[in-house]
């Protein structure tokens, strides 16, 4: 059974008493004198500290993994708690170590992702610092207890895990609260639909309840809810088909899922 404090012990070894460097073509050479990124060193520390990672790899698939492992995917409110994982789905994650502090692997002596020396020429390539407002999509708290809706979901407008569960549950796909695996919107042909951050998680692989809705839909499955799936949403729930996932149409799929169906 994994253990927190074993965790931020490890990431502190890691990040401050050896030193260890910064190569994302190197990136699971872990070992005093050697190399890792981001999430390479996380998911070592984890496996370290007695964690079951699955087939974590990489930032993209570290929240689907842990959250099918005891951990919970909750919103980035700027108070993490020791042994929180702080993740952006697509470009980086560190530990919370606690009193203000992280843990993290930076960027090679150069300021590149590869082909540095091995070890940390910079005493930063892997390092310990204070908390910063990274653009976290969530932190991921191991045994946090899972929210649950009672009663019918709040019309508020609001796509956040209550309504993905209901959602999810009415569709009959896993429910966690997550539309997993979305590809990372361009904002030019296609904006980051409204959802709660803490109701999404990133990576291009796509969501088995998008594949279900598309499915119902009749649309091509590839569990992306991007223009084509949205609009397709709206025309289902008779509301303007703009392409965009925001509160008129997040209020007709609350409304919807409320009657118990889609």
């Amino acid at each position: 059974m994994g253990n927190l404090n074993t965790l931020i012990n490890r990431m502190r070894y890691w990040c401050q008493t050896v030193s260890l460097g910064y190569d994302q073509s190197n990136r699971w050479d872990i070992k005093p004198g050697g190399e890792c990124d981001c999430s390479s060193l996380v998911i070592y520390a984890l496996r370290e500290a007695g964690f079951d990672t699955g087939g974590a790899t990489y930032t993209g698939n570290l929240s689907s993994n842990l959250t099918a492992r005891g951990w919970r995917r909750l919103p980035a409110d700027g108070n993490p708690r020791p042994g929180d994982i702080l993740l952006n789905d697509v470009h980086h994650v560190a530990v919370y170590l606690g009193g203000g502090m992280l843990a993290q692997a930076s960027i090679d002596e150069r300021g590149r992702a590869s082909g540095g020396a091995a070890g940390d020429q910079t005493g930063r390539e892997t390092n310990i610092r204070g908390y910063y407002s990274y653009p976290w999509n969530c932190y991921l708290r191991y045994g946090a207890a899972p929210t649950t809706t009672t009663g019918p979901l709040k019309v508020d407008g609001s796509c956040g895990p209550a309504t993905v569960r209901k959602w999810q549950a009415v569709m009959g796909t896993p429910v966690d609260g997550i539309i997993s695996g979305q590809a990372v919107p361009d904002e030019r042909t296609y904006w980051r639909p409204a959802l709660d951050t803490s109701a999404v998680s990133y990576g291009g692989q796509g969501s088995q309840l998008i594949g279900a809705v598309q499915r119902t839909l009749g649309l091509k499955r590839d569990g992306l809810l991007g223009p084509k799936t949205i609009k397709a949403i709206q025309g289902h729930l008779g509301v303007k088909q703009d392409a965009s996932f925001g509160p008129a149409t997040v209020r007709a799929l609350q409304t919807r899922l409320n009657t118990g169906r889609f």
